[in-house]
């Protein structure tokens, strides 16, 4: 089982029509898990979503993140600027009817899931344990006791992509009492934020434990262009970059 892990594609359908491109040409791909925030920051939402209904593949995951939250009445006061509560507004009022309906009916709410496949056992979230939607979640939270019953822990939101495979304390002399546990944030599709301006997403053979970080380039300006002018120019400029 190969599974394509895709988050944080913030309507920017350019990056994301070049990571579809990559995925294609990869031998053979079982499944794909989307770890939320379709919408928002990006110009076309709505073509986003009819994309994503598009993929080929089974959606194993298919969660909201602190965006797609945010559209249905979450708190406003989350985000950090006011001009990140305008492009939420902006975005809400050219989402159609079909996207709305997308949205509330086609993904999953809670934040998070759990699931088995094949022998391993995962746990999708886009924030953290805490704060399913919001919350923060890198190095120094993965000794937390509570992700010891999983082989696989997967989460988004920082836009920044991470690899760690931690050791728990277990009662296994098999294993010299050591429970493995892998976490992984495939980074993002259409807004990376670690200084790497290319679409990023992540691919793992389950059986194998083989993980793959792809970095795939796209036309940056091409997307740029596309941007409203009702939209903070911040959220177009920072593409450039990866910030």
């Amino acid at each position: 089982m190969r599974i394509v892990i895709l988050s944080d594609i913030h309507a920017n359908v350019t990056a994301f029509k070049a990571v579809l491109a990559d995925i294609s040409t990869i031998c053979k791909v079982d499944a794909c898990a989307i770890i939320g925030d379709l919408v928002n920051y990006g110009p076309r939402p709505n073509e986003i979503i009819e994309m994503v209904k598009g993929i080929d593949k089974p959606l194993l995951v298919n969660l909201w993140g602190n965006h797609e939250y945010s559209i249905f009445g979450g708190n406003l006061e989350r985000f950090a600027t006011e001009r990140g509560r305008s492009v939420l507004k902006y975005t809400n009022s050219i989402l159609t009817l079909e996207s709305h309906d997308y949205l509330d009916k086609e993904m999953e709410h809670s934040g998070f899931q759990k699931c088995r496949i094949g022998e391993k056992s995962f746990l999708f979230m886009h924030g953290n344990l805490d704060d399913p939607y919001w919350g923060k979640f890198g190095v120094d939270k993965m000794n937390d006791e509570r992700f010891v019953e999983y082989d696989y822990v997967i989460s988004g939101h920082s836009h920044v992509p991470h690899y760690v495979e931690y050791f728990f304390v277990s009662d296994n002399v098999a294993y010299r009492n050591k429970k493995r546990t892998v976490f992984i944030n495939p980074g993002s599709v259409g807004q990376p934020r670690n200084h790497n301006p290319y679409a990023q997403y992540g691919i793992l053979d389950v059986e194998s434990g083989n993980y793959e970080h792809r970095c795939v380039w796209y036309d940056m300006k091409e997307e740029q262009e596309l941007y409203s002018d009702i939209v903070d120019r911040f959220y177009k400029d920072r593409l450039t970059l990866g910030i």
